[in-house]
């Protein structure tokens, strides 16, 4: 079971919501979705908090903390029952609480869509390329043997990129990358790639 942990100030804010009607509730929800999806004009927030005849620093701190939550439960992409545990955190009314996961059931596609277009892309690995040249011998020395290697590498973004590294620095890229393999396989990135995506 995944639920939502709310800081103490993030659960003063959504109690605001049981000072409220559901009529008035389920209108600073719709705005809070709004807010998620890009829709935000701090003129629309202060048209409501004067429409509804309320402070307009306590509307907007609950907007903040109702997009938080529709963020995290996104992200973890919370069943039914994990979302309302975590909503019941902040003890709001039964109407409220329908209309929470009402607005959470028909928004969660279209929020994990935005999450992942905001996510960080990193190009991967096409193709790499390498040939190795030894200086063999010199007008200074004839007994040494310098080996370089030319590496070409193709990413995904169609970028090509050309790098020059003796073995020394060959190895140690050889080593950090092994390093970062083992670690993308331990139980502790799995954890948090969950929650990433």
């Amino acid at each position: 079971m995944v639920i939502i942990y709310f800081n103490n100030e993030q659960k003063e804010d959504l109690q605001f919501l049981q000072e409220l009607s559901f009529e008035v509730g389920s209108k600073i929800v719709q705005v809070s979705i709004d807010f998620f999806k890009g829709n935000y004009n701090p003129k629309l927030l202060q048209n409501v908090s004067t429409k509804l005849n309320l402070p307009q620093l306590k509307v907007e701190r609950c907007v903040y903390a109702l997009s938080y939550l529709f963020t995290e439960s996104s992200k973890l992409s919370l069943s039914k029952s994990d979302f309302l545990e975590s909503v019941n955190a902040i003890s709001p009314t039964k109407e409220i609480e329908e209309c929470l996961l009402e607005s959470y059931q028909k928004n969660r596609e279209e929020m994990r869509r935005i999450l992942s277009e905001m996510s960080l892309k990193l190009p991967s690995i096409d193709s790499l390329q390498w040939r190795l040249d030894v200086q063999i011998s010199s007008r200074r020395t004839s007994n040494e043997a310098k080996p370089v290697y030319l590496l070409k590498l193709k990413t995904s973004d169609n970028r090509t990129v050309w790098f020059q590294a003796d073995y020394n620095e060959l190895e140690s890229m050889t080593n950090q990358l092994e390093i970062a393999l083992k670690e993308s396989k331990s139980q502790h990135y799995k954890r948090i790639k969950k929650y990433i995506k």
